[in-house]
This record gives C-alpha cells, sequence and structure tokens, in this order.
C-alpha cells in the first residue's frame, strides 16, 4: 500500500464518497451524455493523487466491459426512433442508450477500482461494520474474498490431474464441464469445513480481530463533503454544456 493522501484517507469517507459518486452517476437519464463528461474528473484526480497507474485500472475495466456492452446491443435493437441528425447520418435513441451505458460502466468500474487499489479489502468490512453494517456480512465479506485463492487452488489441482488423465487436450471438454465443476463444488465444501475448523481451532469467535479501527478525522470529513458536492453540483448542473457555451465562440475564433 501507497503512503499518499488517498491511501491515509478513512476507508469509510472513501466508500461514501464512491456511494454518492455512483448514486449520481447512474441516476442521469441515457439522453444526457454531456452531463456525464465532467464526471471523469474524479476517478482521474484520486488516481493522480494516490499514483494508482492507469495500465492497470483499464485492463480490470475491460473485464466489466462485455457485461455493459450486452445491454447496450439490446438498446441498439429496441429503441430504433430518431433522435436527431449529423449530415447524412441518423443518431438514434439506441445510440444514446448504448454509449450512455458504457460511460456509466466506465465511471462507476473506474471509481470502484480507485478504491479498491487505495484501500485494504480488510479494511472495509471493519469500516462498513462501524457505519451500521451487521456483523456477520462483514465477516461474509471478508471470508468470500479470502476464500477465493483456495477455491482457484483448488480448480487449479483438479485442471492439472484433468490434463495429466487427458494428454494432448488444450481444455476441458464440454461434455466433461459438469461433473468438473460438480466435483469442484464437493471438494470447495470439504476444504471449507478444514478450514473452518482450523480457525475454530487458533480461537475463532467472529469478531474482527487484528483490524484497526480508527475514527474519520476532519480532513476525512472534508473529503467526504467536497466529493458530495461535487458529485451533486454536477447532477443537477450540467457543466459540459456550459463549458460548450463558454468555448464556443473562442474555437468559432480559432477556426475562422
Amino acid at each position: 500500500m501507497g503512503d499518499t493522501p488517498v491511501h491515509r484517507l478513512h476507508p469509510l469517507a472513501k466508500i461514501a464518497a464512491v456511494v454518492i459518486y455512483v448514486t449520481a452517476v447512474i441516476s442521469f437519464p441515457p439522453e444526457n451524455i454531456s452531463g456525464l463528461v465532467p464526471f471523469c474528473f474524479f476517478p482521474a484526480v484520486l488516481a493522480a493523487l494516490s499514483g494508482t497507474p492507469a495500465g492497470p485500472l483499464f485492463s480490470r475495466f475491460l473485464l466489466a466491459l462485455p457485461f455493459s456492452a450486452m445491454g447496450g446491443l439490446s438498446s441498439l435493437v429496441l429503441l430504433r426512433e430518431s433522435v436527431f441528425t449529423l449530415g447524412s447520418f441518423t443518431v438514434t435513441a439506441g445510440m444514446l442508450s448504448a454509449f450512455s451505458i458504457l460511460l456509466k460502466t466506465f465511471l462507476t468500474v473506474m471509481a470502484v477500482l480507485v478504491l479498491a487499489a487505495t484501500t485494504p479489502f480488510t479494511e472495509i468490512p471493519p469500516a462498513l461494520a462501524s457505519a451500521g453494517l451487521p456483523r456477520v456480512l462483514g465477516l461474509q465479506f471478508i471470508m468470500t474474498w479470502r476464500y477465493l485463492s483456495v477455491l482457484l487452488a483448488e480448480a487449479a489441482s483438479m485442471n492439472t490431474a484433468y490434463m495429466l488423465r487427458s494428454p494432448g487436450r488444450r481444455g476441458i471438454r464440454m461434455e466433461d464441464m459438469g461433473s468438473f465443476l460438480g466435483q469442484l463444488l464437493l471438494r470447495s465444501f470439504d476444504r471449507a469445513e478444514r478450514v473452518y475448523g482450523a480457525m475454530k481451532s487458533r480461537g475463532f469467535d467472529g469478531n474482527f480481530h487484528g483490524s484497526r479501527f480508527r475514527r474519520m478525522r476532519v480532513s476525512d470529513c472534508l473529503f467526504v463533503l467536497a466529493a458530495a458536492a461535487f458529485s451533486v453540483c454536477l447532477r443537477f448542473v450540467n457543466a459540459g454544456l456550459l463549458a460548450g457555451r463558454l468555448f464556443s465562440p473562442v474555437l468559432q475564433r480559432i477556426v475562422r
């Protein structure tokens, strides 16, 4: 973890800021593209202040892109009414909706990725618990996150065994996929029981032992207020349209 001002912020302050930001972004109507563009500054500024490289963020964003792309394609098919024309090109409501879905996905996913990159996952459930989240849900988050590596190790072991018994194959056959997943589910249940037994033998009682709880400082509260003001103002004031009107005379003079 880094030692930047963003990393030093309280986890609950960053979570609150991202939740407000995501709520403001997804509340935009599909046709208001210009109002969404200024929201790019929030994840960009946080990434720059925290020193988070853009490459890993974009590579992880690509994992979420196919899901939003499917929603955009359905909009292209269902919403075919014309909105305006650019020369001989007709822009339909589906095109605006598809672009809005992709842009909203980009903004929200990038904000969450910056939050994940600057906040240890083990600090998030205790912070949410201090805000009133039931303790059992926080434990589920932590256990799910930590068990993913165990589940992937089990899957890798089974895949290695399958390849040793099927030389020359590049992957698991579709007719064997059901049996493979069933065996993985059974092995995961057995491994989970052993993990739980090991935790109980080490004194696990359902509490967040080892998590550092700290109170929010004045700087944390100021960050939440600034992020909330930024998101709320951009939600109700179309800063992109205002900037276009402000700089349009300058651009016209440059073109002339």
